[in-house]
């Protein structure tokens, strides 16, 4: 199938039948086949405009047939950068015969591709030799393509690792090994005095004394020192224990001081866990020093990265730069795995040169969205684990080892990392497999395998009734009107509040795709629980509230909102809210409400339109940093590219009770098959 198009100066294009497929001007013709090709993938039809100017670029130089194995060449590398690669690896077997496959090429077309490089590549023939010296060029040339590492990078995405890469290494560099040997000799160094107090004080929980293993003891020695420090570890490892344990041993050293520390996390929701993690450890020091008291009343505040960078979104802008760096002499970061190669880039050049940062996350996870896998690239960089910067825990405090539901999850987890199906975990314990929803009992790890049509929906009314029997007095809390004040909600009003958001936070169902076939997606998922909860409320009597939002619904905010300080990935509930202005007051309106730092904030529906979706369930990657009590992951009927191993052993890690895998066995079996195919060159510009 071919389109004509009709393309303007500005690359905008329009299709109409009879129209010529010629360019206005010289060159290549606009190639119409290629655009049914890319319609359904990463890069999108505008790729296929970037790609033909680009070619044209080359003139008489190339013939026809070599601008369009060019062409191919580019859409290649767009198509792997949109799919979170940094680079197009160029080898055989690689990731350009799967682009090029997904891309439809036939076996000339490869065949023209493949001989097209063996005229840039620079073992061949020196790159300014080539008819293509202006378009591909090496590192350090201003060039549209680079090759380096024998992989072809757009030249935007190759300067970003490159700098990355300079700027990581120099701080490697510039911190070798633990503490160093003069101040671990001295048994009077202020350091380590401090550090003795802080590990022989340990907060005490509900299980006895929270104290740091060896791992997590090592971790917060390599914090404490050098320019950079990279702790990874699986999801209730004991991260946020080693945050706390630096912050405390530099409340009691003073150096740097409180208000020099920033903590920080790619979203609203991992930056809030964050504040409340450590606040909870604060809390439950039984006798705390003037140093911990100092702490729990002066801690730093957790911002997103945008907030701490002075993102502006009038100027699309960051007030801090490598011009205007931050003040902050140690950034702390948490689930550093989200951090795609653009904003790490802003991160590190915003930092002083001395200044310190950690990066805290799991490497096994997710990687970013956009391009780049750099917490990946850290701790497979052997330069770095040779420099002593890397620290890996292993060890999981999320879910008791001792409890048999923990440990299934454990177990399945470790068995989907090691690329094996949750079914063969432990010998086939880990995880019961359920012919009838009615069968499953919400514990440790279960598989409901596909039955008749109607197998899903007796899941979702299963999974609506435990989530609305498990709490008691639910129905009035939703039922009753919250009042705010001009300062907020008071006292009790907040405890309500907390008790009805945090029973919803316990239970989250997760997709592996917004919109998929088959009504597994978020979308298909939300709908139904939408009309269920409407169901109910007729039932009642009750008035709904809102066309798109009823009381008593989950919602999500989906788009930064810096006036309101609302930020991507912060979660709520829709309820009745009356606000009061001073004497003055007026009905009650559902409103949606969300956490903020020790309390709650109410905000019109209204006010958020196009902001707020509905969250019975989410994506697995808007879960990323979040962490619930049952999990229930929705699989495709078939597979789908998006379901990885990664993206399985993420849904299974954010459950610390239950999880239940719903869809085919062969479709889990080829998810956890599947990794993450990113390619990227920071190990290269690292070691």
């Amino acid at each position: 199938m071919a389109f004509n198009i009709n393309w303007t100066p500005m690359g905008c294009g329009t299709r109409a039948p009879g129209l010529s497929e010629k360019a206005p001007g010289e060159g290549l013709d606009f190639p119409g086949d290629f655009l049914p090709r890319v319609e359904h993938l990463g890069p999108g039809i505008e790729a296929v405009f970037f790609a033909w100017e680009i070619a044209r670029l080359t003139g008489d130089k190339l013939n026809r047939e070599q601008q369009r194995a060019l062409m191919l060449l580019i859409l290649a590398a767009r198509l792997v950068s949109a799919e979170g690669s940094t680079r197009l690896p160029l080898a055989s077997g690689s990731h350009l015969d799967r682009a090029l496959e997904d891309l439809k090429a036939s076996d000339e077309e490869h065949s023209a591709v493949k001989s097209l490089l063996a005229g840039v590549q620079p073992k061949a023939v020196a790159l300014h030799e080539s008819p293509l010296a202006e378009i591909i060029g090496g590192p350090g040339d201003y060039r549209p393509l680079i090759i380096d590492h024998d992989s072809l990078y757009i030249q935007k995405l190759h300067v970003l690792e490159a700098r990355v890469g300079r700027i990581l290494s120099e701080r490697i560099a510039a911190g070798a090994g633990p503490l160093n040997e003069e101040k671990t000799k001295k048994p009077d160094s202020p350091v380590e005095d401090a550090l003795h107090d802080v590990f022989e004080s340990a907060p005490k929980g509900p299980s006895g004394r929270v104290e740091l293993d060896a791992e997590q003891k090592e971790a917060v020695h390599t914090a404490l020192n050098g320019r950079i420090a990279v702790i990874s570890g699986k999801p209730g490892s004991g991260k946020t224990s080693i945050i706390t344990g630096v912050l405390r041993v530099l409340s009691r050293t003073g150096s740097p001081p409180l208000e020099s520390i920033a903590l920080a996390a790619p979203t609203g929701k991992a930056a809030d866990r964050m504040r409340r993690s450590i606040a909870g450890q604060l809390a439950m020091l039984s006798a705390a020093e003037d140093a911990d008291r100092r702490l729990a009343e002066n801690c730093p505040p957790a911002l997103t990265l945008h907030r701490l960078l002075g993102y502006s979104p009038t100027y699309d802008r960051f007030r801090h730069n490598v011009n205007n760096p931050l003040a902050e002499q140690l950034v702390i970061v948490d689930e550093s795995s989200m951090i795609d190669l653009a904003m790490m880039d802003r991160l590190l050049r915003a930092l002083q040169p001395e200044a310190r940062v950690v990066f805290l996350g799991d490497a096994d996870q997710l990687p970013s969205i956009e391009a780049g896998a750099v917490m990946r690239d850290l701790c497979r960089s052997q330069f770095a684990a040779a420099k002593g910067r890397v620290v890996v825990l292993k060890k999981s405090y999320r879910t008791r080892e001792e409890d048999p539901s923990g440990r299934q999850i454990l177990d399945s987890a470790a068995a989907v990392n090691e690329g094996r199906p949750p079914v063969e975990a432990e010998r086939g314990k880990a995880s019961l497999t359920r012919k009838k929803a009615s069968e499953l009992i919400f514990t440790g790890v279960e598989h409901l395998s596909p039955g008749d049509d109607n197998q899903r929906r007796d899941l979702f009314e299963r999974w609506y009734r435990r989530l609305r029997d498990t709490l008691p007095g639910l129905d009035e809390r939703l039922a009753r009107e919250y009042t705010a004040g001009p300062a907020g909600f008071d006292e009790e009003t907040a405890k309500a509040l907390s008790e009805a958001i945090t029973h919803y936070e316990r239970f989250r169902i997760l997709c592996v795709t917004r919109v998929t076939a088959g009504g597994t997606g978020t979308d298909a998922v939300n709908s139904w629980f939408h009309h269920r909860r409407l169901d109910e409320l007729r039932e009642m009597g009750r008035e709904p509230g809102s066309r798109h939002f009823s009381i008593g619904e989950p919602v999500m905010v989906t788009r930064n909102d810096y006036r309101l300080r609302l930020y991507n990935g912060d979660s709520g509930l829709v309820l009745w809210v009356r606000a009061k202005n001073g004497t003055r007051g007026r009905g009650a309106e559902p409103m949606a409400v969300f956490p903020r730092g020790g309390g709650f904030v109410a905000f019109p529906l209204e006010a958020l339109r196009g902001r707020l979706d509905l969250a019975w369930a989410t994506t697995v990657h808007k879960a990323q940093g979040a962490e619930y009590d049952h999990v229930a992951v929705i699989l495709p009927e078939v597979h789908v590219r998006p379901l990885t191993r990664e993206l399985l052993y993420t849904a299974v890690t954010r459950a610390k009770k239950s999880v239940v895998f719903a869809g085919p066995e062969e479709v889990l079996e080829s998810g956890v098959k599947r990794k993450v195919e990113r390619a990227s060159g920071l190990t290269d510009m690292l070691d």
